[in-house]
């Protein structure tokens, strides 16, 4: 079996096996609908996985058609589950918030309404059939996805390599030049800042997705970035990329580089989060006859308007991408290494 291939079965059989595992719990506790227990096993790790493999065959490989079919279907699993995820985080929030009980009401159906959706999606694959409310797991989405997969023209190792040295570089340059030209308006949270964050963490997916055909290089003190190589930050979970002792030919990520762009995704990720819960909660409130000055009563430290937010992640964008050049830097660093 090619190495490529591989790494989509890896993923393919951790959310196969969390769905197994779902339905089985189903059955011993109607309460505990699959797609709750997915959200709390975590299934949208593999599915993030699995949708960085097939954005990257999308845009490089010589299938590009079925990795654009496959990503289809990943993604849309993904949002859906994404989307309860959201609306569960807004439940919990609440806990602090104390909204009235109409408006956690309003939370619950939001996270009901995209389990719905989750469900059809999951039968819709082939993933499960249900009959009224039970539910059955089955082989037909992984069976339509190994048939699928026969049409595909997998690159040899070195010249996977060389593809992808120049697709991350390209990425890196392109997000880059967004800001330098502010085609991405950092003025605007969900068009701009965290459409910033999502090219960003796309990068960081692609590294683990990839299954140890990305490596971090060894770090010297003339590295560009070194600063950024701290014990604190490789400890962190999150930093570390898988090993594969059957990839061959790999590609080395600037480590400095790798551990700036974390920093920056989690950061610019913790504003956004407040900035959006306070977006949300702003419509969500006056929808239910709440004024301004009520909510942010609500909110209370949770509460960031929208100029505080854009200042913030300026601020983190003009400190990493343009003083520190991170972006550049990491692409320069994956340009040298193609031969």
């Amino acid at each position: 079996m090619p190495t490529s291939k591989s790494r989509y079965d890896y993923q393919l059989n951790l959310f196969r096996t969390a769905l197994m595992e779902s339905i089985s719990i189903h059955k011993t506790d109607h309460k505990k609908i699959p797609g709750i227990t997915l959200y709390e096993k975590n299934a949208r790790t593999p599915l993030f996985q699995l949708q960085g493999l097939a954005r990257i065959d999308s845009k490089i490989s010589r299938h590009k058609d079925l990795g654009a079919e496959w990503l289809d279907q990943f993604k849309k699993i993904e949002d859906a589950l994404g989307k309860y995820d959201y609306w569960v985080a807004m439940i919990q929030n609440n806990v602090k918030w104390k909204f009235p009980a109409e408006i956690n009401a309003y939370f619950e159906q939001q996270a009901n309404y995209n389990l719905g959706i989750l469900e059809h999606l999951l039968a819709e694959f082939g993933w499960m059939t249900k009959e009224v409310n039970d539910y059955t797991y089955s082989e037909s989405a992984l069976n339509k996805f190994d048939k699928s997969s026969k049409n595909a023209k997998w690159y040899k190792s070195n010249k996977e390599r060389i593809k992808l040295l120049k697709f991350f570089r390209d990425e890196l340059l392109e997000i880059n030049e967004k800001i330098e030209t502010k085609e991405l308006d950092l003025n605007e949270l969900e068009l701009g800042i965290h459409e910033l964050r999502r090219k960003l963490r796309w990068i960081g997916i692609y590294s683990s997705a990839l299954n140890g055909k990305i490596a971090l290089g060894k770090p010297s003190k003339n590295d560009a970035l070194s600063q950024y190589v701290t014990k604190e930050n490789i400890a962190v979970k999150f930093n570390q990329l898988p090993i594969n002792a059957n990839e061959k030919e790999i590609v080395y990520f600037l480590p400095g580089g790798f551990y700036a762009m974390s920093e920056l995704i989690k950061n610019i990720g913790d504003i956004k989060d407040q900035g959006i819960c306070t977006h949300e909660m702003s419509l969500i409130g006056k929808m239910f006859g709440m004024t301004s000055a009520k909510i942010r009563t609500h909110l209370g430290s949770d509460y960031l308007s929208h100029a505080s937010v854009v200042k913030l992640c300026n601020d983190l964008v003009n400190q990493y991408i343009v003083k520190d050049k991170i972006l550049l830097h990491i692409a320069d660093y994956f340009d040298k290494q193609v031969k």
